[in-house]
């Protein structure tokens, strides 16, 4: 969590960096439907890749995939959207597995949306549907950051990972939602329907 943390603070004064050279608002968003580092296989399914720092769209959409052992998923899509001083990014995905090690996860849903303005505001939420962990219902939450403690690790429902910097002269605010995230150390990273939405706006820029 504390690495995560520094490279997404890290990618704040990079992306005030980039901004002030430019006068403008700078645009940050990714969505991703899955990341898998697991038994030897570390791969993203259904990225849309970094959104250009000017803005615009980027959208990823496939019917089924699965990566043996580990995860299968269905339904899945991802969108990235930069424009009017604010980004908004959001995944999903139906009909989850996870297999790692002895834990076994499914879920009807797994949704996420992140989105950060110029304001500067920040507002992000999961929706997960029907989630299991080795046959037994969870409990839902809402609230974010919700831990269920594991035997080899602990799995993270509606992570948030957030920060708002200020400058004289520029205001970045940055969100990472993701609706599932389960960590086995050692053994298995596995993050379900991740998005992430940041802006870098000067102070003048309208609000």
């Amino acid at each position: 969590m504390m690495s995560r943390t520094f490279v997404l603070l890290a990618g704040c004064l990079l992306v005030l960096a980039r901004s002030g050279s430019a006068q403008g608002v700078t645009y940050t968003g990714e969505a991703v439907v899955a990341r898998v580092n697991a038994l030897g296989v570390n791969v993203s399914l259904q990225d849309t890749g970094a959104l250009p720092s000017a803005g615009g769209s980027l959208s990823t959409e496939l019917a089924a995939v699965s990566v043996p052992n580990l995860v299968d998923l269905h339904l899945l899509s991802a969108n990235t959207v930069g424009e009017n001083n604010q980004t908004n990014s959001d995944a999903s995905v139906t009909n989850v597995t996870i297999t790692a090690a002895s834990v076994y996860i499914t879920a009807s849903v797994l949704t996420s949306t992140a989105t950060a303005t110029c304001t500067p505001a920040l507002s992000g939420s999961s929706t997960i549907a029907a989630l299991k962990v080795n046959g037994v219902s969870v409990r839902v939450t809402g609230a974010p950051n919700q831990t269920i403690p594991l035997l080899l690790g602990s799995l993270v429902i509606n992570e948030q990972i957030s920060s708002i910097v200020n400058t004289p002269t520029f205001t970045s605010a940055d969100l990472l939602v993701n609706a599932l995230h389960l960590k086995i150390a050692g053994i298995a990273d596995v993050v379900i329907s991740s998005s992430h939405a940041a802006v870098a706006c000067p102070n003048e820029a309208p609000q």
